[in-house]
């Protein structure tokens, strides 16, 4: 009790002396997983003020209805009329001083969304915190009240350290963009390019924490010596322990990052774990400062359409495992067999002949993030290809000039962030391009970018010593084009390619397969391939909405490739200089 008196009284000399919103954050009703938001703003002489919760979260390009968790919206008696789906109307008429107070319901594992019992609270922003529109740029003081036996609140913001758990916020952006993390967590510490860092580890796992630190560190170091300097006043790695599960999220001065808990001692996966925590700490310039033009301000209250997604995540999936190579966790050979299985599933996804790039970034609400059985016969990843196409445009710049693609970030980071205050478009992407190549890049940008040319590696890569083999060439397997999975005994088909044999023959997602030639099928059909020849028919006995139904098929010769990168010059002055031999 005297804990919240003394909350109490932050908040009323805060409010007395100072214009900046206020929101609290309380946990009594934690065990339900329920935690309380209370908000204190001026009606600036309104009528009403409409409450809003965003419906997205930066990072994620997909619709989440952040609302549905929201409960118990009351504002001192006030009327209160719900508008639509994410918006609440509040009737101010005749008062100034506005108390308005909302639960929301937290009990979701993710870097995406928050999760509350009472052992610990990750809150993620803007699925936590609402706002006033007309009030997004006030400022904001945050105040925590943890839950009892919490002794930790961490979050990348200014503390009132005299005055408690009570932060600082400039406007609603920074808010939303800034996790906090709640509970009694194991943590470390490091300086990077002057700024402090903080590692949080959420959640048991048999992590070594000195390892952790050693490696964030030369990770933090190798991307501040490329970017020329580190824009936080302080930086949080959130480090999530799970059990199942994964996936990243950049913030302005903070990142997180899932970790199957007791995969640390995995080497592979361990390096893996890396390769996230330096692609979302890239994220730091890429994305965050270094954005596309429509990548903010933030609009929370629908899609954002950009076309330039493969820049803001292709870019961040070339420099995450480039980083690794650089602060010598990859080999040589590691390193190139990264990119080999990069380009293999870009060239083994039939969505490579009806997707341009461009358009799968713009699609990314409605593709990307709602996948279905036929996503991989009509669609790309800009992960995918924006990595391979980020690879060739840095080796496309290197091979005429003595420029590289890290100019092009650095540029893009002082010229447009720094000095011009604004994201840039794809028009003054090519341009800088352009001028950092001394020629015109523009061809490169249509054939890679908005088409859906095929790519030509190996004229690029035959630049630096470096050849690409398809290993399946000499000798193709037989293919049906289909995958499946095995359910209480029966084959169901999961994936049916475009233009194979099996589409051909009538074959849909969601057919049981029984039998091959009257023997029953129990295993995975495609394992079946090795044992019959291209050329061969063979017939189908299936089910489909539990009708048995027989058809023909002819396997075929598969189209599935399989590179891998030789270097054939070891003495190639680019490729030298490209990593650093």
């Amino acid at each position: 009790m005297i804990k919240k008196q003394v909350f109490i009284l932050i908040a009323l000399f805060i409010g007395i002396t100072s214009k900046a919103m206020i929101y609290t954050v309380s946990f009594d009703k934690v065990k339900s997983h329920y935690v309380t938001v209370e908000m204190q703003f001026s009606s600036n002489g309104k009528d009403y003020i409409d409450f809003h919760v965003p419906v997205w979260t930066p990072g994620s390009y997909k619709v989440r209805e952040f609302s549905n968790a929201f409960e118990n919206v009351t504002a001192d008696g006030r009327e209160i009329i719900r508008v639509d789906k994410n918006t609440w109307r509040v009737d101010t008429k005749g008062i100034d001083n506005v108390k308005l107070s909302y639960d929301v319901y937290c009990f979701t594992v993710s870097v995406r969304q928050s999760y509350a019992d009472e052992y610990y609270a990750f809150l993620h922003g803007v699925s936590a915190f609402g706002y006033v529109e007309g009030l997004e740029e006030e400022a904001i003081t945050l105040i925590v009240e943890p839950f009892t036996g919490w002794n930790d609140v961490e979050v990348a913001l200014p503390q009132n350290k005299a005055q408690g758990f009570v932060f600082n916020c400039t406007n609603y952006d920074l808010l939303a963009d800034s996790p906090i993390a709640c509970g009694n967590f194991e943590k470390t510490n490091y300086t990077s390019g002057k700024v402090p860092h903080k590692v949080v580890m959420i959640g048991e796992g048999n992590y070594d924490l000195e390892k952790i630190n050693a490696d964030f560190k030369a990770i933090s170091d190798s991307q501040i010596k490329m970017m020329g300097d580190h824009p936080s006043k302080q930086y949080t790695h959130f480090v999530y322990n799970v059990s199942s599960g994964g996936g990243g999220l950049e913030h302005l001065n903070s990142q997180t990052s899932m970790m199957r808990r007791w995969s640390y001692t995995d080497e592979s996966a361990y390096k893996r774990f890396l390769g996230l925590i330096a692609h979302e700490y890239f994220h730091l310039w890429n994305v965050k400062r270094v954005r596309p033009i429509q990548l903010g301000p933030f609009n929370y209250n629908e899609e954002v359409y950009t076309d330039m997604l493969w820049i803001a995540e292709g870019i961040t999936s070339y420099y995450d495992d480039l980083t690794l190579y650089r602060i010598g966790k990859y080999e040589l050979k590691d390193y190139l067999g990264i990119i080999s299985g990069q380009i293999n599933r870009l060239e083994n996804t039939p969505g490579k002949e009806v997707m341009s790039l461009a358009h799968s970034s713009m699609l990314a609400w409605v593709k990307a993030y709602l996948p279905n059985e036929e996503s991989v016969n009509k669609t790309i990843s800009y992960y995918n290809k924006g990595m391979l196409a980020a690879l060739m445009l840095d080796l496309e710049i290197r091979s005429e000039s003595n420029k590289c693609l890290d100019d092009v970030m650095t540029t893009l980071y002082n010229d447009y962030y720094k000095n011009k205050g604004r994201g840039f478009t794809h028009d003054e992407f090519i341009s800088v391009c352009s001028n950092l190549a001394n020629r015109d890049m523009r061809w490169y940008f249509d054939d890679v970018i908005f088409s859906t040319k095929p790519l030509d590696y190996n004229t690029l890569f035959a630049k630096y010593g470096i050849v690409a083999k398809d290993q399946n060439e000499a000798s193709p397997s037989p293919w049906t084009g289909v995958k499946s999975k095995m359910d209480g005994g029966k084959n169901i088909l999961t994936t049916v390619y475009a233009n194979s044999p099996a589409l051909d023959a009538g074959l849909s997602v969601n057919d049981e397969v029984i039998s091959i030639n009257n023997w029953r099928v129990n295993k995975e059909i495609e394992k079946y391939d090795e044992s019959h020849k291209t050329g061969e028919e063979v017939e189908i006995l299936y089910s489909r909405d539990s009708k048995l139904l027989t058809s023909k098929l002819t396997f075929v010769n598969s189209p599935f490739v399989k590179y891998d990168l030789e270097v054939t010059d070891k003495e190639n002055k680019l490729l030298k200089k490209w990593l650093n031999l």
